[in-house]
């Protein structure tokens, strides 16, 4: 993405790692989890469903797949805008990798609010 200037460059970097830090995340935490998890909890603190360790794998591997997405049509859109104009496949690029670094911050915050929740068997809320 460093084609398309500086700017573009370092955000595609951060989205990359934004998607990849949920995984690093849950391949820490998930061996060190007992096999069954609150995975819904009600505002009383008491458990409403228990699951597999295994599910809190479920929000690394989305944001994963969605970070890899984003980074690769931000590219093929900007590939598009390119024969046009070169400024216009610029600020493509930008915008779609600005979505993607949003996207992946509520992921993130998502991931570690579950496994808060799931490590010490309350929520915040």
């Amino acid at each position: 993405m460093f084609k398309y200037g500086k700017k573009a460059g370092i955000m595609s970097i951060v989205l990359i790692v934004l998607a990849v830090v949920p995984l690093i995340t849950a391949a820490i935490f998930v061996p060190q989890m007992p096999e069954q998890g609150a995975m819904r909890i009600a505002q009383s603190g008491e458990v409403m469903r228990w699951g597999s360790r295994y599910e809190m794998f479920v929000v690394p591997v989305f944001a994963v797949l969605l970070g890899l997405a984003t980074y690769m049509s931000a590219g093929k859109q900007a590939r598009a805008h390119e024969i046009d104009s070169p400024a216009m496949a610029v600020v493509t690029a930008e915008r779609f990798l600005r979505n993607g670094i949003v996207t992946g911050v509520v992921l993130n915050l998502a991931n570690a609010y579950m496994f808060y929740a799931a490590l010490t068997g309350h929520g915040l809320f």
